[in-house]
């Protein structure tokens, strides 16, 4: 830290602990000098002098803010007496230093006034025309007037602070005009420093930027044009209503910047083109690209829960860069060239606003009048595609398959199910029920047969017109050696066709034996031991499906024993005859009332005659014993008693 510095921190730790204040300004008023000049003209020249006795150390800012808290940076203050002011401004002079021991600050503020030359600009026509556009900026507006001296032995003031800051004069044709243009006071302050500008002029400016800017259709009818303008020159917005001619709307204005027009009176579903008309001072008629307005508008097709859309506009002369479609304010889809639009994320019951930009070459944008839609549906159709199975002695599953018009991404698929044989059909579905797939678990199907009925209900409350037909359940069950099922058709019209279908130890179907028409199936107990089975009955035209319980069929072993014979000669029941079935190994013996073996076999096949050693046995019962085993190598025996009689 050099000397300066020193004195500087010290002296402002001084002052600061004198303001006690924490934020308090570090400008005071217990210090003292005279300022020389206290106003005056840039560039100023000013000479403080201290009047504070017996100070030390003394310091100034001659630009300091008088809501700093803090203390000045060095490079911010010197010891000097003098200073010099080139730019005009309101400048803050901070004097602080030291009197017996005791910090001392003052502040006095400095006007310094403008003196540099306006900006201007002289546009020059070969007429002899001329055209000064003051620029309207700090330099201008810090005068009360700009004197303009048009080198002709005319001048002109203007206002620099008000509205009309171009000024048109007109010289000999052929004449190089040298224009100088300086600021003045209203007190004549400064009149000797204030500095002119000289200005020669260019040739008429171009108008390639007074363009459109956007096009905006209003839904009352009106479009909202914005435009870039420039000062001075007179704009006409034109407009072609679709015969191909451009027409002034009577809207027009001369004001730099952006400029905002609406023409009323229109058709929002109609389409216009609009372009700008100008004039320079030279008396040069330009035109602005055009733009076309857009629309859309709901397109022709008629799907279901889909909202069609297309848009349509005039060519633009700038180059078409993409279309953006929005739908309630966010962009859903954008491209270069398409023209219609399927919005699929849709729901009846909803309405979407929807709005096309385009945009256009040089960030110019064309937006749609919004269009408000609604998604369009036809009435849902009869069901016709149905089955019913049964899962379990309390559980039926139900299967619709949908087609056809008036489908939506919401439904209410209605079941109601009857007591086969009954009218009194009772809704079993819950509300709003969104599955094709239903299991009814409040039923008792081995001992009813149930029928279910089905109807659609979209998301834009249409039904379809009625019920479908109704599908009723199937009820399978053995009868050893066969299967048998309900006799009933499951169907109001009469059954196509059953098939039943032999299922494996997932559930697969591994065999399917057509049965026509027939009820009931004859099963070959020799060669199957274990399966499963399941009937499924069809309508005529395959549409209706009903599915029968499983019917899980195990090879138990079987043995049908007679209780009498009579061997008689009459040809009938005259051998004692075991059937069995599921049975690989077997033995049989036959005992009289004293436990003599009358007959054994080996041999499932063999049969007795009721002859012991060819001799007629005597009439009356007999013991049988049969030792076996079953089909999976378990051992079984039965034992009992028949009658012989003569």
């Amino acid at each position: 830290m050099n000397f300066r510095q020193l004195i500087v921190f010290v002296l402002g730790a001084v002052l600061l602990t004198s303001l006690h204040v924490t934020g308090q300004s570090f400008c005071g008023n217990t210090g003292g000098f005279l300022l020389t000049p206290t106003a005056g003209c840039a560039p100023l020249s000013v000479t403080v002098k201290n009047t504070v006795p017996k100070s030390e150390n003394l310091t100034y800012a001659y630009n300091f803010d008088r809501s700093r808290t803090t203390v000045p940076d060095p490079s911010e203050t010197t010891q000097d007496s003098s200073h010099t002011y080139n730019l005009p401004g309101t400048y803050t002079i901070l004097q602080f230093g030291s009197a017996n021991g005791t910090g001392f600050s003052q502040c006095t503020d400095i006007i310094v006034k403008e003196t540099r030359a306006p900006n201007a600009e002289l546009v020059v026509c070969p007429s002899g025309k001329v055209r000064l556009t003051l620029i309207s900026d700090s330099i201008s507006t810090a005068y009360d007037g700009v004197i303009i001296n048009w080198g002709d032995g005319s001048n002109q003031s203007i206002n620099p602070k008000g509205s009309a800051l171009v000024v048109d004069h007109t010289y000999a044709a052929g004449t190089k005009p040298v224009v100088s243009i300086r600021g003045s006071y209203r007190n004549l302050d400064c009149q000797q420093k204030t500095i002119a500008k000289t200005l020669t002029g260019t040739n008429a400016q171009s108008l390639a930027g007074v363009v459109i800017k956007s096009v905006e259709m209003l839904p009352a009818g009106e479009a909202k044009v914005l435009y870039e303008g420039m000062e001075g020159i007179v704009t006409e917005l034109l407009m072609d209503k679709g015969d191909g001619q451009f027409v002034s709307t009577g809207k027009s204005g001369q004001t730099g910047g952006t400029q905002s027009v609406t023409v009323a009176g229109l058709d929002a579903k109609q389409k216009y083109r609009f372009k700008l008309s100008s004039r320079n001072i030279c008396d040069n008629l330009i035109e602005s690209p055009a733009v076309a307005s857009m629309h859309v508008m709901e397109g022709t097709y008629a799907l279901d829960e889909i909202i069609s859309l297309s848009w349509e506009h005039f060519p633009n002369t700038d180059n078409l860069i993409q279309y953006q479609l929005k739908r309630d304010g966010s962009v859903i889809f954008s491209s270069a060239n398409a023209l219609s639009y399927l919005d699929t994320d849709v729901k009846c019951g909803n309405s979407y606003k929807y709005e096309i930009v385009a945009i256009i070459e040089n960030d110019v944008r064309s937006y749609s009048a919004p269009v408000i839609l609604e998604p369009k549906t036809s009435a849902p159709g009869l069901i016709t595609q149905a089955s019913v199975t049964v899962q379990a002695e309390n559980t039926v599953s139900t299967q619709v398959q949908l087609s056809g018009e008036g489908l939506t991404s919401s439904y209410d698929l209605i079941i109601e199910r009857a007591v086969a044989g009954s009218s009194d059909y009772q809704k079993v579905s819950p509300t709003d029920n969104q599955s094709l797939q239903f299991l009814d678990n409040a039923v008792s199907s081995n001992e009813n047969s149930y029928c279910y009925r089905f109807q659609y209900e979209n998301a834009c409350n249409l039904k379809s017109p009625g019920y479908s037909q109704p599908v009723c359940t199937i009820l399978l069950t053995s009868r050893t050696p066969e299967l048998v099922w309900t006799t009933e058709s499951p169907f109001t019209e009469p059954v196509g066709n059953y098939d039943l279908h032999q299922l494996d130890d997932q559930g697969n179907t591994e065999l399917t034996i057509p049965k026509q028409l027939q009820i009931a199936h004859a099963l070959d107990l020799a060669a199957q031991s274990s399966y499963s089975f399941r009937i499924e009955a069809k309508s005529a035209d395959g549409a209706l499906v009903s599915s029968s319980n499983v019917l899980n069929f195990r090879s138990e072993p079987i043995v049908l024993v007679p209780d009498a014979f009579t061997p008689n000669g009459d040809t009938y029941n005259e051998r004692f005859e075991v059937k069995a079935y599921f049975i690989s190994e077997f033995q049989m013996s036959v005992f009289d009332r004293w436990g003599e073996v009358v007959y054994h076999s080996k041999n499932l096949a063999d049969t007795w005659d009721g002859k012991v050693a060819s001799e007629n046995a005597a009439g009356g019962y007999y013991i049988y014993q049969i030792e076996a085993v079953d089909t999976s190598g378990r051992k079984f025996s039965k034992k009992g008693s028949f009658l012989l009689i003569r």
